[in-house]
């Protein structure tokens, strides 16, 4: 295990670099958020990043419209798109329903809980369940993971019209982690319209070869899904009956009930609508 930064990361050549790679980014949103405006050596400096890296990332999240950058002060601040997740993400972080629900998952399984929402190509985690696991990474509340390499990511996906899916992924190469990541838009496609038919998800060594989890979809009481909940731990312990016969009917029967988020929650085409 590698630590920087304060955060650890797998040990695993290429896979390795590409997790790093992610925790840089995310950290880099979390320092614009809580700073409120940097310049590019203001985010070298606290976060010990080399300068292309860093000048990548911040052109990355401008370009993605997360970022804003004035070239006369040449500084970055949270833009549009960065103000609204902030908004959800603090919305489902002080909801009681969720952790109560992720508590469930974890004290009837054994397995650390979560529950995951969508924004562009990752998920970010707004609930969570610990327990003592031997896994090879650890999230938390707020972490950011891709979401074609995750139960999660992939449920809320499936969701999710395919054009919207093919503007989200249709340009850009996808990172790969392990030899069981989706690595293209076709396979994806083909990976999002079973997790639909089957109504859940479950991803094998997808993002470390040590980590396996399931996944359900929550869902508004108009039926929208909004987020989506699952159960991770050693891949050993998803094998598939035990993924079927015991983790998948706990998942469905928590995530039975209609969760109640506000309006913001209402998915990409209210945000739309109101124009942002």
């Amino acid at each position: 295990m590698q630590v920087e930064n304060g955060k650890s990361f797998p040990r695993n050549g290429k896979n390795d670099e590409q997790l790093r790679t992610v925790g840089r980014s995310a950290e880099v949103l979390e320092l614009l958020v809580g700073e409120g405006a940097l310049t590019l050596r203001d985010v070298q400096r606290r976060l010990g990043l080399g300068h292309s890296v860093a000048h990548r990332i911040l052109q990355t999240w401008t370009a993605l419209e997360y970022l804003s950058f004035n070239p006369e002060t040449k500084v970055y601040r949270a833009g549009p798109k960065l103000m609204w997740v902030g908004a959800k993400v603090r919305t489902a972080l002080n909801d009681p329903d969720l952790q109560a629900r992720v508590t469930l998952v974890s004290d009837e399984l054994g397995h650390t809980a979560n529950v995951g929402i969508l924004e562009g190509r990752v998920v970010v985690h707004v609930a969570r369940s610990a327990v003592r696991q031997l896994l090879p990474f650890e999230v938390h509340a707020g972490s950011a993971l891709p979401a074609h390499a995750t139960a999660i990511g992939r449920v809320l996906l499936a969701h999710l019209p395919e054009a919207r899916v093919r503007a989200l992924y249709g340009e850009g190469a996808f990172a790969v982690y392990t030899e069981n990541t989706i690595a293209d838009l076709p396979t994806l496609l083909t990976d999002l319209a079973q997790v639909r038919r089957d109504g859940y998800a479950v991803a094998l060594r997808m993002i470390e070869t040590g980590i396996a989890s399931a996944a359900v979809p929550l869902r508004d009481a108009e039926g929208r899904v909004v987020a989506a909940l699952n159960a991770v731990g050693p891949t050993a312990s998803f094998a598939p009956a035990e993924v079927r016969d015991r983790i998948l009917p706990v998942l469905h029967r928590i995530a039975a009930a209609p969760i109640d988020l506000p309006p913001i929650f209402g998915g990409h085409r209210r945000r739309e609508a109101l124009g942002a």
